[in-house]
């Protein structure tokens, strides 16, 4: 369960250049937006975890940014087998909508990374910090060439929110493009359909999605993850579920504060 619960959720922060898919008339959240979910497998309680937009507004790269966080946690059991405090978080740009800054800090067991990427998007570069893993202080970096307009493994499912899934064919692959792990990482999802599904706030219109992706380590089976964003303006993940091999993980909507638009909810 080490990696499990981050797997799952940052599987979904896709990466979508603008120019290919055309966007909602209206912003998808908002600042103050806050969204917590929490993970199972079977019946015992495995993580939480919660993605935050800060309420003001930042400057970097001279740029307004949303600070944007992914924090996540093992509870239970699984903490005392093998403890997660991880957090991912974006510095994005509230009009481009692309990465100015993006870092994540992982203790995962005895497992330690910390890194920091700022991006320069007028050079199509990035320059990665290698932090010590327990001091922070800076090691080397690294500058790599990237895609024009890539985006980050936090920002990107922002930006999927944005996109205007009235004008996604049923069926349609959507190739995605990421930077992580000092390489340019694309992706595939395939949009499957509309669903409702229960959720603790009734029942909600649901777009369901599957990420391509082969069996490996933590996936007993190809493209065995399913997930499920509201079917409206804000795009919400509601519910998260594949079969891995310690058996059935299921992630589900906690609580939501301040969304931007109403919930799709069927009355």
């Amino acid at each position: 369960m080490k990696r499990t619960l981050l797997a799952i959720l940052l599987l979904t922060a896709f990466s979508i250049q603008a120019q290919e898919y055309e966007l909602s008339k209206e912003r998808p959240f908002q600042p103050g937006e806050k969204i917590e979910l929490k993970a199972t497998v079977g019946f015992i309680r495995a993580a939480e975890a919660t993605f935050s937009v800060s309420d003001i507004i930042y400057t970097t790269n001279q740029r307004p940014t949303w600070k944007i966080d992914i924090n996540a946690k093992t509870v239970g059991i699984f903490d005392f087998f093998s403890s997660v405090r991880d957090n991912w978080g974006t510095y994005y740009d509230t009009t481009q909508l692309i990465p100015q800054q993006f870092y994540r800090y992982i203790k995962e067991g005895r497992f330690r990374k910390n890194e920091i990427l700022y991006f320069d998007h007028d050079k199509d570069s990035v320059t990665v910090a290698k932090l010590h893993k327990e001091t922070l202080k800076l090691e080397r970096q690294v500058d790599h060439a990237i895609p024009n307009n890539v985006q980050d493994m936090v920002s990107g499912y922002y930006y999927l929110r944005a996109i205007d899934f009235n004008k996604i064919e049923v069926g349609e692959v959507i190739t995605i493009n990421t930077f992580f792990d000092d390489k340019e990482k694309p992706f595939k999802v395939k949009f499957v359909g509309r669903e409702v599904i229960k959720t603790k706030y009734g029942d909600v219109k649901a777009l369901v999605l599957v990420p391509m992706m082969k069996k490996d380590s933590l996936f007993e089976e190809d493209n065995t993850l399913k997930v499920w964003l509201s079917d409206d303006l804000n795009k919400i993940p509601l519910k998260f579920q594949a079969k891995i091999y310690v058996g059935y993980l299921n992630v589900e909507l906690k609580n939501v504060e301040n969304l931007r638009h109403p919930l799709s909810i069927i009355e």
